[in-house]
């Protein structure tokens, strides 16, 4: 699926036979509230950007970040489909440091991870600090993640963001892609509870949490 129209029976019909993303459009829709400044990390077509846009109103905003071109223009394209007016999408990759990092390509995903067959683009990277600062924008009260890999990298880079604010934090946990780059979601764990989070692993299925972290397909966080 490309192209969408939010409201349709087309993507109801994709919800229905798609179990990951129905479940993460669910949980969004459960922690978001209107007016919220939001933070769409790895935003691809838009699904969850567009979830968000319409959960915050007028009166909210989301910053989403999508590296590569391909998937950027089709972002683009489905903010305007849908009257998304709230979003702000920005062709870049969120990391630890300001600069310049490979990705790779496979279907339609893309990440830090080297994988056999992926075809491999240069993106440009910001950290979420930087970012705000650069943009002048004060206060974040989500952020959304799935970042093949980048999980740590990313929340790194938005230390003082998380210090300042009473963050709730969404993230997708790739524990393949993690081992790879010498990490792990306990690390993750750590770092967040150092920050004074409570972290819980979160199941789709039927949105309950736990502490299950080994196992864990996402993390939702909050202080």
């Amino acid at each position: 699926m490309e192209l969408f129209l939010y409201d349709s029976p087309m993507f109801k019909d994709f919800l229905e036979h798609n179990s990951h993303e129905a479940g993460e459009v669910r949980f969004l829709e459960s922690i978001i509230r209107a007016g919220s400044k939001v933070i769409d990390v790895g935003a691809n077509i838009g699904i969850t950007t567009i979830t968000i846009g319409r959960e915050i109103g007028k009166d909210g905003k989301v910053y989403c970040f999508e590296p590569v071109p391909e998937y950027f223009r089709i972002l683009q394209q489905n903010l305007s489909f849908n009257r998304i007016e709230n979003a702000e999408a920005f062709a870049l990759a969120l990391s630890d440091r300001i600069g310049k990092t490979e990705f790779y390509l496979k279907k339609l995903s893309s990440g830090i991870v080297f994988e056999k067959g992926a075809r491999q683009i240069q993106v440009n990277t910001v950290t979420v600090d930087g970012f705000l600062h650069r943009h002048q924008v004060e206060g974040i009260d989500v952020i959304n993640m799935d970042c093949e890999g980048s999980e740590f990298l990313v929340l790194r880079g938005a230390q003082q963001t998380l210090q300042k604010n009473k963050v709730q934090l969404f993230c997708e946990i790739h524990h393949d892609f993690l081992h790879q780059l010498g990490q792990s979601v306990q690390q993750i764990v750590q770092y967040l509870e150092e920050l004074r989070y409570k972290v819980h692993s979160v199941s789709l299925d039927n949105l309950g949490m736990g502490r299950d972290f080994e196992h864990a397909e996402y993390i939702y966080a909050h202080r």
